[in-house]
């Protein structure tokens, strides 16, 4: 049986259960100290892989709604850790989620590449770690019209 605490409850339980063995409080002060220093100490030796990832331009826009919208779109990326990345697009076909891959590097910690954006719904990046298959970064074009879809029919007249 194992229980989960929370640190406030955590301090709580240490404070109670010093107070009725005799401890003092500075005694549980000392604890909890050490304790924080334990959990610093594991967060300062986990790796952390800061990721910049973005496309620019991120809005994509055509002159009437539902037209493909045409553009050249830059997206860059950079990571903390040098190791084989590989960028890939993410598409939604019915029910099914796809990954098709634009490119991969080997050895890397950053990049850019010029993309031929041709769509007229929004498409969505995704930078993922070749080593171990995880996505570590999303990114995505939206496309936008200037004119919208009226409903109203067009007549011809004379005069």
């Amino acid at each position: 049986m194992s229980f989960k605490l929370s640190k406030r409850h955590l301090k709580k339980w240490l404070l109670l259960s010093c107070l009725f063995a005799g401890s003092t409080p500075s005694a549980v002060a000392e604890i909890i100290q050490k304790q924080q220093v334990q959990q610093i100490d594991k967060v300062a030796q986990s790796p952390k892989n800061h990721v910049s990832f973005s496309a620019q331009p991120a809005n994509c826009i055509a002159l009437r709604y539902g037209r493909t919208c045409y553009a050249d779109v830059k997206i860059n990326w950079s990571s903390d850790i040098k190791q084989d990345y590989c960028l890939l697009i993410k598409q939604e076909k019915t029910a099914k989620l796809l990954q098709q891959s634009i490119k991969c590097w080997k050895n890397s910690n950053g990049n850019e590449i010029i993309f031929n954006f041709e769509s007229n719904k929004k498409i969505e990046f995704q930078l993922m770690s070749s080593k171990d298959k995880q996505v570590i970064a999303e990114t995505a074009v939206e496309v936008s019209w200037v004119h919208e879809a009226t409903p109203r029919k067009r007549r011809w007249r004379i005069f």
